[in-house]
């Protein structure tokens, strides 16, 4: 292999900026599983913009919408100016109007006066009669205004003039434009001042009719209630009850004394019947004591309360004899145990002395006992005797009371039926002459008041003044159709699908990243730039590829994969500058890298390295070259390019046959670590798919804001019909903050 020292010392010079150190950084912020094949399913294309989208479409052409809106914008704004009338002078006036609620009677004649809706429309028809307008016209204070020297009919002008609307539900506002608001404003002043005093007449005139009526209605009830009254002779007497209402309560209260004295009457029954069987109880007890037995328990009873001596010592040696079986119970646990026995015959013995006492002394106890409760028993008797006379005297008491209510309620109930019949025929009288003499008392508060219609504004000018209206208007129109063209620029550009982030190419294409590349600043920026900021940018442009490197070569590794083509969906998308990239770094980083230029139609890799063009990779495929001829070394150790060469239509012949390509690839992978493959985009010809079919793996270079999601996902979508392994994509163009990485990291360090 040969090297051109002048070759070498241009080659520096181009490569200066993708110089690399010697050490790598494992892994990358987008990177995935290694496998090239095991992509997600890709989203697909997106017919509804998400704002974020549309933002970063009009980032990109920001000075042309921004030029388009303020264009459109100011045009509108103009237009708006211009069309916009200038608007006349207004005068208002406001007139109240109140509710009625009088009526003659009830469902007669209130629907006009009760109905406020409909008065309220009446109103409105009404200011504009022929009458009022022409008593306007006629009015001493217009005769020597424009509106009256140079109209031919003044009451016309004045009519079309007129506004009538409501601003509240009791207030109407009256308002007329015009060009002479001082000449406007004493128009309508006699207009309303004409329209309420007219209305006050008609309104005064209809009232005194009501009253009248009201008048001779309210005498009519009065004498029908006198005729009544006189009829009535239940009347004349002063003690009967003057209303029903009266009556029933006397009623109610006679019928409560009756229910008491009943009540009182069932008490006494029931109380003479408990001492009617007492008696009979104590009597037939008295019958049977000469023949009543008493149990030995009475007996002793008695003998104990009389103290009997000998029965008091039994008890005594009893009790003593019971502690003392408790005791020796309690000290022997054999129930048959001698010393118990003993107690318990003992006490035995007490019980049977203490029996033949007591069958002894019976006879004399039982005549005691006798006698006792015989005493006992007439002494109850008397005493029942004395409570039944006075139970005796109560049931006669309350059965007179029971009787004498019963036959009061019974006259008051035959007098009840008088009273409410006379009643019934007065009573409606009554309320209708109560309500007519009501109306007539607001009849009369409404009189004095001067009607219903009431100036509660008199005319006010209001001057217009719309030009601040119409400079806020033309501004928002103006605000408003720079925002719409900028949306459509964004729109239009949005739908030319153009990568914004590597976020995109993974979620709507579904295509794994592999790593990114920063943006190249303008050569103006570097120019002018400082020293250190442009050292830091091509820092970080270094650890970027060498980052995309350690991701490639661990998938390499992993799938055994050696030669590796570098490819894009369309032509300017950054292959070329990605594979001298990653080649470079290789080559730094200790590999034997050897870059083979595929893109035979439009090769740069030899002017990129200042190569010449042939011989080159098409020499090879018409077999006029060895490879080994082809190959030629570059200024980056470890580093070799085969170029181009000249394209022409056998080469492309030969590229379809595809043996010289596969022969050549595998006698390079025996001479070199890694290959890198710069190929033609995918989509403009199919020299990238001829060539995919004989290496290992295809990197997808992608470029922010150039390149377009859908021509992308078209690209992938025909390498993986072909079955060649998609690496997954490198996306170029990152606009990058250098001092988001912070100064210990982007500094530059030591050879």
């Amino acid at each position: 292999m040969r090297r051109s020292p002048e070759g070498d010392q241009q080659g520096n010079a181009a490569l200066a900026q993708y110089s690399a150190p010697t050490y790598s950084i494992p892994g990358g912020a987008y990177s995935a599983a290694p496998s090239p094949v095991s992509l997600p399913s890709p989203v697909g294309n997106r017919n509804v913009p998400t704002f974020m989208g549309l933002l970063n479409a009009l980032k990109r052409r920001w000075v042309l919408a921004s030029f388009l809106g303020l264009l459109v914008a100011a045009a509108a704004a103009v237009a708006l100016w211009i069309a916009a009338p200038q608007g006349k002078h207004q005068v208002k006036a406001l007139l109240e109007i109140t509710p009625e609620n009088v009526g003659l009677m009830p469902g007669a004649n209130q629907q006009n006066d009760s109905n406020t809706s409909n008065f309220k429309e009446n109103q409105m028809v009404l200011i504009k009669t022929r009458t009022i307008l022409t008593r306007v016209v006629q009015n001493e204070k217009l005769k020597d205004t424009q509106l009256v020297k140079t109209s031919d009919d003044p009451a016309k002008v004045i009519e079309d003039m007129l506004r009538l609307r409501w601003e509240a539900p009791d207030l109407m506002a009256v308002t007329m434009n015009g060009d002479r608001p001082d000449e406007l404003k004493e128009v309508l002043d006699v207009l309303v001042q004409t329209f309420k005093a007219e209305s006050s007449a008609k309104e005064t005139e209809r009232r005194r009719a009501q009253k009248d009526i009201l008048v001779k209605l309210r005498e009519k009830y009065q004498k029908d209630i006198d005729d009544i009254m006189r009829a009535g002779h239940l009347r004349g007497d002063m003690n009967a009850p003057q209303t029903p209402e009266m009556f029933n309560e006397k009623v109610k209260d006679v019928g409560d004394e009756l229910r008491k004295a009943r009540s009182a009457k069932r008490e006494a029954e029931v109380k003479l019947a408990a001492l009617d069987d007492q008696v009979k109880a104590a009597n037939d007890e008295a019958a049977s004591l000469q023949t009543k037995k008493f149990t030995d328990e009475q007996i002793e009873a008695a003998l104990l309360r009389d103290k009997e001596p000998a029965l008091v010592g039994f008890q005594a040696e009893l009790e003593v004899a019971q502690a003392k079986l408790k005791a020796r119970q309690g000290a022997y646990k054999d129930a048959d145990n001698p010393r118990i026995v003993e107690v318990q015959d003992e006490i035995k013995d007490i019980i049977a002395r203490r029996a033949a006492l007591t069958s002894q002394r019976r006879s004399d106890v039982e005549t005691k006992l006798r006698a006792e409760r015989r005493d006992e028993i007439e002494k109850g008797q008397r005493l029942i005797q004395i409570e039944r006379t006075t139970a005796q005297s109560n049931l006669t008491k309350y059965s007179q009371a029971v009787t004498e209510l019963e036959s009061r309620l019974e006259v008051m109930n035959r007098m009840g039926i008088e009273v409410i019949k006379q009643d019934r025929e007065i009573k409606p009288k009554m309320e209708q002459k109560q309500k007519i003499e009501e109306q007539i008392e607001q009849l009369n508060l409404w009189l004095s008041s001067g009607g219903r219609i009431e100036i509660r504004e008199k005319a006010v000018i209001m001057y217009n003044h719309n030009q601040r209206q119409k400079m806020l208007y033309s501004g928002m129109i103006g605000v408003a159709m720079f925002l719409v063209v900028l949306t459509l620029v964004a729109f239009l550009e949005w739908r030319t699908r153009r990568v914004d982030g590597v976020d995109q190419v993974v979620n709507e294409i579904g295509m794994r990243v592999i790593g990114t590349i920063p943006a190249f600043p303008s050569r103006q920026s570097i120019k002018t730039g400082e020293a250190d900021a442009n050292q830091n940018w091509r820092f970080i442009l270094n650890e970027s590829v060498n980052s995309t490197r350690t991701m490639l070569l661990h998938t390499a590794k992993t799938q055994s994969m050696q030669v590796i083509m570098v490819t894009s969906a369309m032509q300017g998308e950054g292959k070329t500058s990605l594979s001298s990239q990653l080649a470079t770094s290789m080559a730094t980083a200790g590999l034997r890298t050897l870059i083979v230029d595929c893109d035979l139609r439009n090769p740069s890799m030899h002017r990129l390295f200042d190569l010449p063009l042939a011989p080159g990779c098409s020499e090879i495929l018409l077999s006029e070259l060895d490879v080994s001829d082809a190959v030629q070394p570059t200024t980056v150790p470890n580093l070799w390019v085969i170029p181009a060469g000249q394209c022409s239509n056998r080469v492309i012949s030969a590229l379809a046959q595809g043996h010289q390509l596969e022969s050549l690839f595998n006698r390079l992978r025996g001479q070199f670590d890694f290959i890198v493959v710069d190929s033609c985009p995918v989509l403009p010809v199919a020299d990238t798919l001829l060539i995919g079919q004989h290496v290992d793996g295809v990197l997808i270079s992608i470029l922010q804001d150039i390149s377009q999601l859908p021509k992308v996902l078209d690209a992938s979508d025909r390498l993986s019909q072909l079955n060649i392994p998609l690496l997954g994509a490198v996306v170029n163009g990152i606009k990058t903050d250098i001092h988001a990485y912070g100064y210990n990291y982007v500094k530059q360090l030591p050879a």
